[in-house]
């Protein structure tokens, strides 16, 4: 039965999930993470969480105008600098830090039925996201994704420390989609997604989900789903 983990999302998106899971052979379901699986944006939460506590070298509140300033400018740029700034940390302390956030972050109550549902169902999930590929990978376990099925922006490690070398491409933009075919090797059957950054990950799935959850105005990435008439969940 799956009327119970798909009763939240709109009728299209449920009869689409129907139809995917009706098929036979290997199926794909990629996620973004900020503000889809959970509310906000764990990645930033975990640079500024670094910065307070003298982790890295950027004084709070300091960093986050100046990680705002680079977001503004070019956001795939903002978001490998809060990856790169990282840099000179042990990997073993950064995994062990992601995994304490992580666990007191708590996933959409909706989106974590769904990847249950779809994990069951034998449909592979995978998450693709612009926050550092550690807390991506830490959060992912706590939702039943395999680690290797995580994928975030991450930068080379030499001698067991982060360098500020990005490995690419960036998933984030025309990158996430790079991403995907280059780790997935397949396009998705399913994506979500709630930013623009999403918008070339959503454009190759066969059911695109689009998830608004600010309120008000839809969103820019919520008016190009009503015109496309793709399936829109407002959490």
């Amino acid at each position: 039965m799956t009327s119970t983990w798909l009763d939240p999302f709109p009728a299209a998106f449920r009869k689409g999930v129907e139809t995917l899971l009706g098929r036979s052979g290997r199926r794909v379901a990629c996620f973004d993470a900020d503000d889809t699986l959970w509310e906000g944006d764990l990645g930033e939460a975990f640079l500024e969480w670094l910065a307070r506590g003298g982790r890295i070298a950027l004084a709070a509140p300091d960093f986050l105008s100046a990680y705002q300033a680079r977001v503004r400018a070019d956001r795939t740029a903002g978001y490998t600098w809060a990856v790169q700034v990282m840099a000179g940390l042990k990997e073993a302390d950064v995994v062990r830090w992601s995994r304490h956030l992580a666990a007191a972050w708590p996933p959409r109550p909706a989106m974590a039925g769904l990847l249950d549902g779809l994990r069951h169902a034998g449909v592979e999930t995978w998450i693709v996201s612009a926050s550092n590929h550690w807390i991506v990978r830490e959060a992912a376990v706590r939702l039943g994704v395999p680690v290797h099925r995580a994928i975030g922006i991450r930068v080379e490690v030499e001698g067991g420390r982060l360098t500020d070398r990005p490995v690419r491409p960036i998933p984030h933009g025309s990158g996430k989609a790079e991403a995907v075919q280059r780790y997935v090797g397949a396009s998705p059957d399913l994506a979500a997604g709630d930013s623009l950054g999403d918008l070339e990950m959503l454009e190759t799935a066969r059911l695109p989900l689009v998830v608004d959850a600010r309120g008000g105005p839809p969103s820019a990435l919520h008016r190009i789903a009503l015109a496309r008439s793709w399936p829109v969940w407002t959490a």
